[in-house]
């Protein structure tokens, strides 16, 4: 189960931190590194523990994984989005997302109860499955000068971690925003948030109408919000808004928090602002996507694809980002007298399709949409004795439409015995006669029919067009 990790602030002096790392040192260590008393103390403590390369490879081991990794930590949950992580995961390396559908209801009928008192009635359950995807490494070198140098000053300990913490934490912030604004772009290019459209941008209290609306009906059971077509909600409590820095910066706080139907304090927690949709830092994201894997590039078709985005709306279950490692290693490179520090973090970066997000974007730009057909392509066909296996795969070439198919398990195609797998796998049964049957895909709340189709006559490359049901 992942777990919060708690703020802590270092509040030690340098004398504090020397005299806590000897109090953990070996015996050695501490028979010949006397305790710090006054300041007075630290420099010749520092001659004995810097005179002595085993002393001083122990001492900075300890600061190390003591007290600059616990700051690293803190730091990490301390990120402008730190409340959307979901924790640090101690062990496994998937977390799987389990969503179970409100129950059915049947009217009551007496004469039926002796059928109904022991017949099995399933909930609907579906999962979505979080793999480890995000693999990184922080160097950071501190050379022989650095050690001589912390123990000339009062704050020099104090110092020589601020230094090693900021190395590390900066460029570690920075690729976390990145992996937000990562998950939010390839949603939105993806089709996988409900579209909205505000105003063009000349009279604000359009969209701030549309902000009030949608909030609104988010807390009401629906299928229309989420990307898996579930039915569920997000009440105002689990709503977290993200808004393009100069788009929010035209609207008075108190008009937002209106909008919103929020009081000021806890819409001004729930706002999240971002610089904008339309750059990404490919340079650095080219390089942490090398040591990655589950993670794509962001392309400028995509980037195009957010100039007219304004703000979106997602449930706070929506981001499913976990820390499962935090490690630091060390190596003393005796030639060249200075110790490389490797931090070394693991994350796990996705969403999840149950959870509602919506999209804002002005009424200029291209919104997302349904497209009026969908083409399926026979992928494999696997012949057995008793039956056939059929392989089929959405061709998804329109911009910004919904990624999220599911091939239903209509009446028709129970009655002939075919077996319909939503993510495109058929078993049809061989029969004197060829089975002919329609196939329906639903994205969202939209279904998509086939004209009848005659699985014998299918083989690989075959297309199949579903049109969009009005």
């Amino acid at each position: 189960m992942a777990k919060k990790i708690a703020i802590s602030n270092l509040n030690a002096s340098t004398i504090d931190i020397i005299n806590v790392i000897r109090q953990n040192a070996s015996y050695e260590y501490q028979s010949k590194v006397p305790v710090v008393e006054q300041a007075n103390d630290i420099p010749k403590v520092g001659e004995t523990i810097y005179g002595t390369p085993a002393f001083a490879n122990e001492f900075l081991n300890a600061l190390l994984n003591r007290i600059a990794l616990v700051k690293v930590k803190s730091a990490t949950f301390n990120n402008p989005y730190a409340g959307l992580k979901k924790g640090y995961l101690e062990f496994g390396e998937t977390v799987e997302d389990i969503f179970v559908q409100i129950a059915s209801v049947v009217e009551f009928d007496a004469d039926k109860a002796s059928a109904r008192e022991f017949k099995r009635t399933f909930p609907k359950v579906e999962s979505a499955f979080y793999a480890m995807n995000w693999r990184v490494m922080y160097p950071v070198t501190i050379q022989d000068k650095d050690l001589y140098t912390a123990f000339q000053s009062l704050d020099g300990v104090q110092n020589l971690i601020a230094k090693i913490v900021d190395a590390i934490y900066t460029a570690a912030e920075y690729d976390e925003f990145l992996l937000f604004k990562y998950l939010l772009i390839k949603a939105v290019a993806s089709g996988k948030m409900y579209p909205v459209a505000v105003g063009d941008g000349t009279d604000l209290k359009v969209d701030a109408v549309e902000f009030r609306g949608t909030s609104n009906v988010l807390p009401f059971m629906s299928s229309q919000y989420n990307e898996a077509g579930v039915l569920t909600t997000t009440p105002k409590d689990r709503q977290i808004i993200f808004m393009d820095a100069k788009y929010n910066a035209q609207f008075d706080v108190n008009v937002l928090a209106s909008a919103f139907n929020m009081d000021k304090a806890d819409f001004m927690g729930r706002l999240h602002l971002i610089d904008n949709f339309t750059t990404f830092d490919n340079t650095r994201w080219g390089v942490i996507k090398e040591n990655s894997d589950g993670i794509e590039d962001v392309t400028a078709n995509e980037l195009a694809l957010m100039q007219d985005i304004k703000a979106i709306i997602v449930d706070e279950e929506w981001f499913q980002v976990y820390d499962n490692k935090t490690v630091f290693s060390e190596t003393y490179v005796a030639s060249g007298l200075y110790w490389n520090y490797f931090l070394h973090t693991w994350k796990t970066i996705a969403h999840s399709p149950f959870a509602n997000a919506v999209v804002f974007a002005s009424a200029n730009g291209e919104l997302p949409s349904f497209p009026a057909s969908l083409t399926a392509t026979v992928d494999t066909v696997a012949d057995s004795d008793k039956a056939v296996a059929i392989a089929l795969s959405i061709a998804d070439s329109v911009s910004l439409s919904p990624s999220s198919y599911k091939f239903e398990q209509t009446e028709d195609l129970t009655k002939d015995g075919v077996a319909v797998q939503k993510y495109g796998a058929l078993i049809v049964p061989k029969a004197d006669t060829p089975i002919s049957d329609t196939l329906d895909i639903s994205v969202g709340d939209v279904t998509y029919s086939s004209a009848a189709v005659t699985f014998a006559n299918l083989e690989v490359g075959t297309t199949i067009t579903f049109q969009k049901q009005e």
